[in-house]
């Protein structure tokens, strides 16, 4: 990485008039390999970079960017940038964040980037996604098609400002999907997916294939249940519709818009007393893990819920100016669940007795004023802990708040190498419509 090209930025800013600047350059290199039915059908090569500016001129701001890095072009870019943001009214809002909550640097190694990944050779990666397409069962007369995706990323950002930040940060990324296609009744032509990932690559799992055919099958023959109120369990792959959900109405942006199904919540129990989420992005060898966000302030972990209460939202140094409150962080990258239930999913599924386990969300929308949502769901039917029979084309409707107040069971097995670690989550009475 040239860091030379985003000091000459600052440097050429603060020359033409910028009161205070911010330059992030971002550098990334990735491939991506698609394979259906046992041929390739895409691949893509790529390795860019770009450079962002935010320049604060007068009072105003304004953010930028670009991908021509050559030092020629940068002067006259910059200056069309101040030249741009001076026709802009005043924010006084607008500025950078305090000096003191920056990161310094100096700690220990996250654990994010794969030193070995560019001695990984194309032949292994279109080796493994002509494995992963061996493990769906092509015997199947019902198999109408396989896909299978290998995507990689080498990803560096390098921050500095006019208050003396300088911080750093490279990551990797490793992933395979598998999708199945099968034919069945009528005109209807099930699909399911799984998908693999790892921040290294010998961390990579193998079976992709072999999960996402043994996914699709089964919906052949899925059905619909009578419209009534079920005991649902969502899924590890889908549990983090539930949560996202609180999460976004705690952003500042939606805070200041008023926006949110959450105003005024700081410091109010709304939740289960036992109902403990926190946002830790400190922990080594984890997606999402890092010193720092995209103004360099440094990150800790923090409570998001504790007993039941909201500890927090999340306001960047903007929103933070504009609600008159401290600065906390951007948004919530690694949320987690304490790990001490020692339960999975079947145990969740025994301890629930009867009702729906959710596996996919179809199309649906929701209120973030009012936190009422509608998703169209399939899943599993199941009774005594048992699936019996899968299911389709229903919808699951309700309000965020009241649906958190019938949590009855959290799980311990969040999907490892996803950034946020929400494990099966399972509720009492949701409303279901069906026939």
């Amino acid at each position: 990485m040239n860091k030379d090209i985003a000091q000459k930025a600052l440097e050429t800013a603060l020359a033409c008039g910028a009161s205070g600047c911010r330059v992030t350059l971002s550098e990334s290199t990735q491939t991506s390999v698609s394979y259906l039915n046992g041929e390739i059908e895409k691949l893509q090569e790529s390795t860019s970079a770009a450079l962002g500016i935010a320049l604060f001129t007068e009072g105003r701001y304004g953010a930028f960017s670009t991908n021509r890095l050559d030092g020629s072009e940068l002067r006259p870019f910059i200056r069309r940038c101040i030249d741009s943001c001076r026709l802009l009214a005043p924010d006084d809002c607008r500025t950078l964040p305090d000096p003191s909550l920056y990161y310094r640097g100096g700690r220990p190694d996250l654990e994010q980037c794969d030193p070995h990944f560019s001695d990984i050779s194309f032949k292994t990666k279109t080796d493994i996604l002509e494995a992963t397409d061996a493990e769906v069962d092509k015997s199947d007369s019902r198999l109408i098609s396989t896909a299978c995706d290998w995507d990689d990323c080498l990803r560096s950002d390098y921050i500095i400002d006019s208050q003396g930040l300088e911080a750093e940060s490279s990551s990797t990324f490793y992933s395979v999907v598998c999708e199945c296609t099968v034919r069945g009744h009528g005109e209807a032509r099930p699909q399911n997916n799984w998908m693999e990932g790892a921040l290294f690559f010998d961390r990579l799992r193998s079976g992709c294939g072999r999960t996402a055919y043994e996914r699709t099958v089964p919906m052949i023959e899925a059905r619909k249940l009578n419209s009534g109120k079920y005991n649902i369990v969502l899924e590890n792959t889908v549990s983090a519709k539930v949560v996202s959900a609180i999460i976004s109405a705690l952003n500042g942006s939606s805070l200041q818009q008023r926006n949110s199904f959450l105003l005024d919540s700081l410091g109010k129990r709304l939740f289960p007393e036992n109902l403990l989420i926190t946002d830790n992005p400190l922990i080594p060898g984890r997606t999402g893990s890092g010193y720092f966000d995209s103004e360099g302030a440094a990150t800790c972990e923090r409570d998001i819920i504790r007993d039941g209460v909201v500890r927090t939202y999340f306001l960047n140094t903007y929103f933070a100016n504009k609600l008159g409150m401290p600065r906390t962080s951007e948004d919530a990258t690694a949320v987690c669940f304490p790990r001490n239930s020692g339960m999975g999913l079947e145990d969740i599924l025994r301890q629930t007795g009867s009702g729906v386990l959710i596996t996919g969300f179809n199309g649906g929308n929701s209120n973030s004023v009012t936190g009422n949502f509608s998703y169209g769901i399939e899943g599993w039917y199941f009774e005594n802990g048992q699936r019996l029979y899968p299911v389709k084309e229903m919808n699951l409707s309700g309000d965020f708040l009241s649906l958190w107040t019938r949590n009855i069971f959290i799980g311990n097995d969040p999907i490892g190498f996803m950034p946020w670690q929400i494990p099966t989550l399972a509720f009492e009475g949701a409303d279901i419509s069906g026939l």
